[in-house]
């Protein structure tokens, strides 16, 4: 209090009556030493007729509080009643006469003290939700990164980490269609490494296994950032290379059979040579293609003719003979072609369904 008239002597004791503990300030500096030093629940200001408050008094009191909301009470002699207005203006919770009912000015201070609880209440709360969504969010993170983790170890090979054949497949289908919607070349290179049965039965499976992880690594350097590797069979990779004409293809798959074949693979103190056999096919360069599928198989067979022809060599599926190419293709259309990896003997199965009969 501000200023202590002998009927506040009386206001004092009655609020120490009730159970509250008071203290008092003779003037605006002191209260607000007293505000910022002590949880103080709520301030009664008397004021003299003469006496002005500045504006911001009533928030400089709040902001040195550490409650979130101390109400402001502030008593006035009867004479000056006219007065009451402004104070509320400057921020007062209530006004009141000093000559009012100790009573009333009891259940006034009661009724702001339930408010200044209530607020205590909702702050307390707005924490605890802030903490809320703070653990939501740490979890959410934790979420996030776990899920692509999952998606990672579902789209990954495990020994070469490149792509597997699931995610080979939705990206040529995701790629295929954007080539033909924005007319964009597309290409498809399969891949296979010459007589890798012979490197597992001399050297063992886990030299092998060392032969295809660096293959894999061969493979990712000879091409772009934005092509795709996967491996797909045992011994088989495939590359997709989104607007790749027949030249960049060709270039592309010497590299890599060069790369190969000048790699000298030292395991245990062994040379291993290795050397691969690669086919390609492009959209839509090779008319022939009509889906991703035969884009996919079209390479595939020129994969094939490589390894037939003697192996260490790049075929393109354009450089076939024309009946072959035509044999390959109405065999397409009137079967239906899909290759499916089985994950747990790492084994290429091509299966082929006979739709003709079904039409």
């Amino acid at each position: 209090m501000d200023r202590k008239p002998e009927s506040l002597g009386m206001l004092s004791r009655l609020l120490q009556d009730a159970g509250h503990q008071t203290f008092e300030a003779t003037d605006m500096s002191e209260t607000l030493s007293c505000v910022s030093a002590r949880p103080v629940d709520l301030v009664m200001l008397c004021l003299s007729a003469n006496e002005t408050v500045d504006t911001d008094f009533t928030r400089t009191l709040r902001d040195a509080s550490p409650i979130p909301y101390l109400p402001v009470i502030v008593l006035f002699d009867q004479a000056h009643a006219d007065r009451a207005s402004e104070y509320l203006d400057i921020g007062a919770d209530d006004v009141i006469c000093i000559n009012t009912e100790h009573s009333e000015i009891m259940a006034r201070v009661g009724a702001l003290l339930r408010i200044k609880d209530l607020h205590a209440q909702l702050e307390a709360s707005h924490v605890a939700l802030q903490r809320a969504l703070d653990r939501e969010r740490r979890l959410m993170a934790k979420l996030r990164a776990d899920n692509a983790q999952l998606h990672h170890l579902a789209t990954t090979d495990s020994l070469t980490r490149v792509q597997n054949v699931r995610s080979f497949r939705d990206i040529l289908k995701h790629e295929y269609k954007t080539a033909k919607r924005y007319n964009y070349p597309l290409s498809v290179l399969m891949i296979d490494a010459d007589h890798f049965k012979v490197i597992n039965d001399s050297h063992g499976h886990p030299s092998g296994d060392y032969v295809l992880k660096e293959l894999a690594v061969i493979f990712k350097q000879s091409v772009r950032e934005s092509d795709v590797v996967a491996r797909t069979g045992g011994e088989e990779f495939s590359v997709i290379l989104p607007r790749a004409n027949r030249q960049q293809v060709a270039d592309f798959a010497e590299r890599i059979r060069s790369d190969a074949f000048n790699r000298e693979f030292i395991v245990y103190g062994c040379n291993i040579h290795a050397t691969v056999s690669i086919g390609s096919a492009t959209y839509p360069q090779d008319a022939e293609i009509t889906n991703e599928q035969m884009l996919a198989y079209f390479a595939d067979q020129a994969l094939l003719d490589a390894k037939e022809s003697g192996r260490d060599r790049v075929v393109a599926f354009h450089e076939l003979p024309a009946e072959t190419r035509q044999r390959l293709y109405g065999q397409h259309l009137r079967m239906g072609y899909e290759r499916s990896f089985e994950a747990e003997t790492g084994d290429l199965e091509i299966v082929v369904a006979d739709l003709s009969s079904s039409a």
